[in-house]
């Protein structure tokens, strides 16, 4: 009886340790063009854990009850950075899409000023998805446009 209570716990005990969700961008410059050769770094807090060079597309499977984060980098191009948080993750969770918009670089722009996370995800139990949090990602867009357009 013991054996089968202990092959129970650790079945269920490795189902949610490797409860993962899939995270999925496509990569665009501004004229909404596809893009190649993009190195993306992926956090898990604030450890690397993983570089790579992606091409038009790319995807992770994301554990849950963490948080991460995406750092897009192109030579030409103005770093981006992407927080997700799956800590109310579900292991039944939907692929979660979306597009990433990398910025050319421009003469005399202070890149210190765009160095805040571009957008906020996080699941949401209690939608049995995905949140994309519009009204930060709205405010940081603006912000840019602002930026690139003074120094212009």
């Amino acid at each position: 009886m013991k054996q089968i209570i202990l092959l129970t716990c650790l079945f269920f005990g490795s189902v949610l340790v490797f409860s993962q969700v899939n995270f999925t961008g496509y990569l665009v410059d501004e004229d909404n063009n596809k893009m190649r050769d993009v190195t993306i770094n992926l956090y898990e807090d604030n450890n690397l854990v993983s570089s790579d060079k992606w091409a038009k597309k790319f995807s992770y499977d994301l554990e849950l009850e963490k948080y991460y984060t995406l750092e897009l980098v192109k030579e030409g191009f103005i770093a981006k950075r992407v927080a997700i948080s799956t800590f109310e993750g579900d292991k039944g969770a939907e692929p979660f899409m979306f597009v990433m918009e990398l910025l050319k670089k421009r003469e005399g722009v202070d890149e210190s000023d765009l160095d805040f996370p571009s957008a906020l995800i996080e699941y949401k139990k209690s939608k049995g998805s995905f949140n994309f949090n519009v009204p930060y990602s709205k405010s940081i867009k603006k912000e840019q446009a602002e930026v690139l357009t003074v120094d212009d």
